[in-house]
């Protein structure tokens, strides 16, 4: 009697397995509907989605929230920053992800939908940065150093409310 148990359940992991082995592909509005999504609420998403808990950060000012997924060759970091009361306008989401493609139609998309270029410039790690600009929503676009070392290169948007 266990093992028709057993076999049932393990091939109902191996259904759901697909959906947690797949790369992540989000679009600019779920990126920002994650900006707004309460930390708890954005938990409950982001490990629905299979990814897990990295790592926390919590200071007086901000509280910042990690969660990777790997999936094939690649890796996916989402980190969700929740600011005090009087500095929320600089609440975002960071997607970074070694999967170029994904982040080549992040940017694609933000074009289609009617944000502009804006600033550019260069991080003090060396990463450079393109912003985009639809009436008062930014996106940041960072592309990594030319010369990246060790590992996979790793490209991020950054939105923000």
């Amino acid at each position: 009697m266990k093992h028709p148990l057993i076999a049932f359940i393990a091939s109902l992991l191996m259904l759901a397995s697909p959906a947690f082995a797949q790369q992540p592909n989000f679009t600019l509005p779920q990126l920002k509907a994650f900006v707004d999504m309460s930390p708890d609420a954005f938990r409950q998403e982001i490990k629905r989605q299979g990814f897990s808990y990295r790592d926390k950060t919590t200071t007086e000012w901000v509280s910042m929230i990690e969660y990777d997924k790997f999936a094939g060759d690649h890796t996916t970091n989402v980190m969700k920053s929740n600011y005090v009361e009087s500095r929320a306008g600089e609440n975002s989401i960071q997607f970074s992800t070694t999967d170029k493609a994904v982040f080549d139609a992040l940017v694609k998309e933000a074009r289609a939908t009617g944000y502009t270029p804006a600033d550019k410039g260069r991080i003090p790690g060396g990463e450079t940065y393109q912003e985009f600009k639809r009436k008062n929503e930014v996106v940041r676009f960072v592309y990594p150093k030319k010369e990246s070392g060790m590992g996979r290169s790793s490209y991020t948007a950054v939105v923000w409310r």
